[in-house]
């Protein structure tokens, strides 16, 4: 690994364990405001910088633009859903459900890219990685709400639609630029949150009740999260193949759960650990056996 590869990987493992912390925060008051403001941030940023670094660029072909819709399906898809589980959910517990995100890769794969292989030990490893999400939920079952149960099957979703995602753009992927690649992708999302939104974005307002920390947290969010996040994660899609790239959900959930408990209090008890443990295990396992037939992706 090559060091501007190795630091963009380490720089995405930096940026995705803060990541759940501010959606979370940012979700606190509205958060479609949050999700739709980090994207509409994050792609006028990139407006100027890319006019300024490619001023010949051309309008975008047919094709572009299909592959900039697949690259926006984990922002406009997984990226909103998820902003919508963190009004229920904690930090440590979104960070735990992306890190299924390798696995689900993986169950898609063969349908999507030829070559892989799917064994009897990788779907252990399935079912030992969602029995780890039952262990850190069970203690929390006679609490949970229906909100709280749809949230986890928004956060699930989420992944699904991010991993679906993911393998769109690396079978079609094009020659172009991560700037490019990343602009194309906040602005066909932008367009379709504009499309979402039951409030004329014109009349928008910050809302009244939000906190400074939610503030802080969309921006964050915006400009590390969204920008130089999705930056790095396409710098290093173009180089390195897709199931070692899902690989960096399986080091962010610790840090992220450390995280959530001593900055935002939330509760880290021996369910917990031990199904975060079980999550984690399961993807090593389906990560270590996973096999080409021919070539990686």
């Amino acid at each position: 690994m090559n060091p501007s590869v190795f630091f963009a990987y380490f720089g995405v493992i930096l940026i995705w364990t803060t990541t759940p912390l501010a959606i979370v925060w940012g979700a606190q008051a509205d958060w479609f405001f949050a999700v739709a403001t980090r994207t509409l941030i994050a792609a006028v940023i990139a407006l100027p910088i890319l006019l300024w670094l490619k001023p010949d660029i051309r309008w975008p072909s047919v094709s572009r633009w299909q592959l900039w819709f697949y690259a926006s399906l984990p922002v406009l898809g997984g990226m909103t859903l998820m902003y919508w589980a963190g009004q229920y959910l904690n930090s440590g517990w979104i960070a735990i459900i992306f890190a299924l995100t390798p696995i689900i890769t993986g169950l898609l794969s063969p349908q999507l890219l030829p070559g892989y292989r799917l064994t009897k030990r990788k779907m252990l490893a399935v079912l030992l990685s969602f029995s780890g999400l039952v262990v850190i939920f069970q203690s929390n079952l006679h609490d949970f709400k229906s909100d709280e149960w749809l949230a986890v099957i928004a956060a699930l979703l989420s992944v699904l639609i991010h991993s679906f995602g993911t393998l769109l753009v690396k079978k079609h992927a094009e020659k172009s630029s991560s700037l490019e690649f990343t602009l194309g992708a906040l602005w066909v999302s932008v367009i379709g949150m504009l499309l979402l939104s039951q409030t004329p974005w014109i009349s928008w307002k910050v809302p009244s009740e939000i906190s400074d920390t939610a503030l802080g947290a969309i921006v964050y969010a915006a400009t590390f999260g969204s920008l130089i996040g999705f930056l790095l994660y396409y710098y290093l899609l173009k180089r390195i193949d897709a199931m070692r790239l899902a690989l960096i959900p399986v080091i962010t959930p610790v840090f992220a759960l450390l995280l959530g408990h001593y900055l935002n209090n939330e509760a880290l008890n021996m369910h917990t650990l031990i199904g975060t443990g079980l999550v984690l295990g399961g993807l090593l396992i389906f990560e270590g056996r996973l096999r080409m037939r021919n070539r990686p992706v």
